[in-house]
């Protein structure tokens, strides 16, 4: 039973992802909003169902979205970062700050330059934006931190008293 509840879960988060992306391709100025709400949805599921769950969410979603929606931005930016990060700040934040910190932000560097390469070079996407410019890298950087810190005070939230609220606290245990 258990079980199924998680796979439920995992194919509604995965659903509901893929038409909040849609909607950011949709009306392109809330592409980005749209990657920062589907990555919501990964984090809950980190938090509630944990194991390949996440990232089984994370592949479909990605999937989905490239072969789905009519402006590929948004599941780039999702494929590349906004899906997968949640699993990853949950395993650096195990670690001794510093040390996450030094993780998060390579990992994001990382991930900025394979989302500029592929934007540019592979899928020739048109007027992004982005290049491998100091301001575009400053920029990202100051935006991560912030995303990073308010996606925490979000994770707080839901584990002090949404999750509780809407007695999840046991659920697919």
């Amino acid at each position: 039973m258990k079980k199924t509840r998680k796979i439920a879960l995992a194919a509604i988060l995965s659903a509901l992802s893929v038409v909040i992306l849609l909607l950011g391709s949709i009306i392109t100025v809330l592409d980005m909003t749209a990657v920062a709400l589907g990555s919501i949805l990964i984090m809950l599921a980190v938090i509630e169902i944990g194991g390949a769950y996440p990232y089984l969410i994370w592949l479909v979603t990605g999937v989905l979205s490239l072969l789905l929606l009519p402006d590929k931005f948004g599941a780039l930016l999702y494929l590349a970062f906004g899906g997968i990060y949640p699993i990853f700040k949950a395993m650096f934040e195990r670690l001794h700050y510093v040390v996450s910190w030094i993780l998060k932000f390579s990992c994001f560097n990382v991930m900025l330059i394979i989302m500029i390469v592929v934007a540019n070079f592979v899928l020739g996407l048109p007027d992004t934006g982005l290049g491998f410019t100091l301001p575009v890298f400053g920029i990202c950087n100051f935006t991560f931190f912030i995303y990073d810190i308010a996606t925490t005070q979000l994770i707080t939230l839901y584990l002090v008293k949404l999750r509780r609220m809407l007695g999840l606290k046991n659920f697919f245990k």
